[in-house]
């Protein structure tokens, strides 16, 4: 099992150093480098009378030690605090935009180093009602806002979130669209839209939502090992195509009681539709943590196919051994066999440099960090290598 190699950007970002991502050949890249999607649909469970009392803050913790590398949103992220938190994280934000209003938004973020892409409409082609009854209506406003934002950011691809597979009359009406989402909820089975579309075009595509509730309806009760068995096959099916589909982001973090009853409560309720295992769609269970961030089974489902799934980055056989990781009795081992002077800094999760010093074969004290998740950025004269690491 390869190891997950969380780059964190707490060294640029306080230039905000923009970056290149393009698609090509079915691929997104960052930087010249293949990019996958290990993503997952990120609210906080803020909606129609529902406030969780939780930030971003109390959420990218979680996200890091799951493996989550990118998050998608259902509104764009204005506070530019959060999106550093994000970037500091190593977290890239597939960014929704609204179609009424967005230029302003786009001017402002297209340079920060935490945007992946630009995505207009969530399952919009399935409301013809918002759009005088005619969807080709919303085409036509979908390809103009991403003909839009091109111009605008020529380093970012537009993306849509589309309900189930998009037909021609969509594929042929947005050419500006780089990347088709699909939310696809077939059972076990979201590989087969992702081969349906590749048949039609050869454009990229991720899995913008797929995923099972935690509540099954017929034994009226929750069962979270149904959903972590469904999560897992799920997940793999779509990992399974990655030679044509970049990524998925699963729905979704956190349980949402707003959805189906009382937003103080958390209740059952929703619509039938093809989710494992009983065919019914509990709206207010689909996190992999509950609405207080209590990790359900699915979480360590998602947090073990992202770390075996991720793209590592190359490290130029900077050969340094750290251990132990998480480090619980204050010293942190670092074996250098080149014997190069190192250059040692520790970042918190807020992009605060905690420690900094320079050694050659040691052990450093860090006994005086309070526990949580850190970036450790170790640089020699030429090379430079980045890890998470965790202080208990």
């Amino acid at each position: 099992m390869r190891k997950v190699l969380f780059l964190f950007f707490f060294i640029f970002i306080s230039q905000l150093n923009a970056q290149s991502v393009y698609v090509e050949d079915r691929k997104i890249y960052v930087d010249g480098q293949e990019y996958r999607v290990n993503g997952i649909c990120y609210a906080r469970g803020e909606g129609n009378g529902e406030n969780s009392g939780y930030s971003f803050n109390d959420d990218i913790p979680l996200l890091v030690d799951a493996n989550i590398n990118t998050i998608r949103t259902y509104a764009a992220i204005t506070n530019a605090a959060e999106l550093n938190a994000f970037a500091n994280a190593g977290i890239k934000v597939i960014m929704m935009l609204n179609e009424n209003s967005y230029t302003w938004y786009v001017n402002q973020f297209k340079d920060h180093p935490a945007i992946l892409m630009w995505e207009f409409g969530n399952e919009f082609n399935y409301h013809p009602e918002w759009f005088g009854n005619n969807i080709q209506n919303w085409y036509n406003i979908l390809e103009d806002r991403a003909s839009t934002v091109k111009a605008l950011d020529p380093d970012h691809p537009v993306s849509t979130g589309h309900g189930e597979v998009p037909n021609s009359q969509a594929l042929n009406s947005c050419p500006s669209v780089d990347v088709w989402g699909m939310n696809i909820y077939r059972w076990l089975s979201p590989e087969s839209a992702i081969d349906e579309l590749a048949a039609m075009t050869d454009k990229a595509m991720y899995i913008s939502e797929a995923g099972a509730d935690s509540f099954n309806i017929n034994s009226n009760s929750e069962n979270q090992a149904q959903q972590a068995q469904a999560t897992e096959i799920i997940l793999n099916a779509i990992i399974d195509k990655s030679d044509i589909c970049i990524g998925v982001t699963l729905f979704e973090f956190c349980d949402e009681w707003w959805k189906a009853g009382n937003p103080n409560q958390q209740d059952p309720g929703g619509f039938s539709n093809a989710i494992p295992y009983d065919n019914f769609a509990n709206e207010e269970y689909w996190g992999i943590v509950t609405r207080d961030r209590v990790p359900k089974l699915s979480y360590y489902v998602v947090q073990e196919i992202y770390e075996a799934t991720s793209l590592s980055i190359q490290e130029d056989s900077f050969d340094i051994s750290i251990y132990p990781n998480p480090v619980s009795d204050g010293f942190l081992n670092i074996i250098n066999p080149s014997n190069e002077t190192l250059n040692i800094s520790i970042y918190d999760i807020n992009g605060r440099k905690v420690h900094s010093q320079q050694i050659v074969f040691d052990s450093i004290d860090i006994s005086d960090l309070s526990a949580g998740f850190y970036s450790l950025v170790i640089k020699s004269e030429e090379r430079t290598k980045a890890k998470k690491i965790v202080v208990k």
